[in-house]
């Protein structure tokens, strides 16, 4: 499949800021791999340092992430899916907090 020359040329503008996230990433110890890296659900509370009885409460969200392994359908947890879920609850707390009869939080 061949890449068009606008393709290519918007790739390469692109590309000082793909390699500078990558040394970011790098320099924090955020490597893909680390990210990508599936975490029961005790090793998860144990990372973020919250009761597991936490997490089963953030399972009961349907949008938590979550993989379902092997016969038996263990739940794993990817450790990037975790990070980013948790920033964008950070991000929009306002929109989900418990708010009083009179509207106040």
């Amino acid at each position: 499949m061949a890449i068009s020359e606008d393709v290519q040329n918007e790739l390469s503008q692109l590309q000082p800021y793909i390699d500078r996230y990558l040394e970011l990433c790098r320099v924090l110890g955020m490597d893909s791999a680390k990210y990508n890296r599936l975490m029961s659900i005790p090793a998860t509370a144990k990372l973020l340092g919250v009761a597991r009885e936490t997490i089963d409460l953030w399972l009961l969200d349907p949008g938590f992430p979550r993989i379902l392994v092997g016969n038996s359908h263990q739940v794993r947890l990817r450790q990037g899916d975790v990070f980013a879920y948790l920033k964008d609850k950070a991000v929009h707390w306002y929109t989900e907090a418990p708010r009083d009869e009179w509207g106040e939080y």
